[in-house]
């Protein structure tokens, strides 16, 4: 759902929301640098755990929108004061000049990193046993620069307890060598790789649907998402139940 139309307006009016490398803004897409921004997702995510007794939390678009944002006042004066001077040239400087690059793109994976570890250890205080997991994109190496998305340290970190790669993928071939390389990636924590059904040509293909469960058996992932449950999920899964998800 959008968010109110008097929030998002609040928002641009502190200064809180991101900014494009062309100038342009992405009203709907909260500034990660900006530390009320952080404390403000952190609370929601506490506030489900200290309210119910749910068995765990789940982070979806924990990342940066693209490698076009933020480059609002906030993120220049932040990341400014990380490097220690001033960027010469905004934001050009973060693309052209490798030593500011480099910084940068830490800079940005600190943002989203702050924030899953801040949840992690406060929803484990406050519930002990409740589980973090985060959808994540499939290519870690990329992703981890492009938008920011370093869930490899998460896991090494120990802040997920299970990992969800959005794998949504027709090829049942690309869909193995991708879950072998995001293997290596998650480590020790179990891996439970996302099947695209309601994204293929034909979101009614239970046999591909059974196929690409069949390669994460053979690969010996633990477990599986389906994206999404919804009419199409309804119509497949029942088959499945006769088949490669029978007791």
């Amino acid at each position: 759902s959008r968010p109110p139309k008097a929030f998002v307006e609040r928002m641009v009016a502190e200064g809180r929301v991101q900014k494009e490398y062309g100038g342009g803004m992405k009203e709907e897409w909260l500034c990660p640098s900006h530390p009320a921004n952080q404390t403000l997702e952190v609370e929601s995510m506490l506030e489900i755990v200290r309210t119910y007794e749910v068995d765990g939390v789940h982070f979806d678009y924990i990342r940066y929108p693209g490698d076009e944002t933020c480059f609002c006042d906030g993120c220049r004066a932040r990341f400014e004061a990380v490097l220690g001077h001033a960027v010469e040239k905004w934001p050009q400087d973060t693309r052209k000049v490798d030593a500011v690059r480099q910084k940068w793109l830490d800079f940005r994976r600190s943002n989203i990193n702050t924030v899953v570890r801040r949840v992690a250890e406060g929803a484990r205080k406050i519930r002990p046993g409740v589980q973090i997991s985060a959808a994540v994109f499939r290519n870690w190496p990329i992703d981890r620069d492009g938008v920011g998305q370093d869930w490899k340290l998460w896991c090494d970190q120990g802040w997920l307890d299970f990992v969800c790669p959005m794998d949504y993928m027709d090829s049942n071939t690309l869909f193995s060598n991708v879950v072998s390389a995001q293997k290596a990636f998650a480590g020790k924590v179990p891996l439970y790789p996302g099947i695209g059904l309601s994204c293929w040509k034909d979101p009614h293909d239970a046999a591909k649907l059974a196929g690409q469960i069949k390669v994460l058996r053979e690969l010996n992932v633990p477990g599986f998402t389906v994206f999404n449950f919804d009419a199409n999920a309804e119509a497949v899964l029942p088959s499945l139940r006769l088949g490669i998800t029978s007791e």
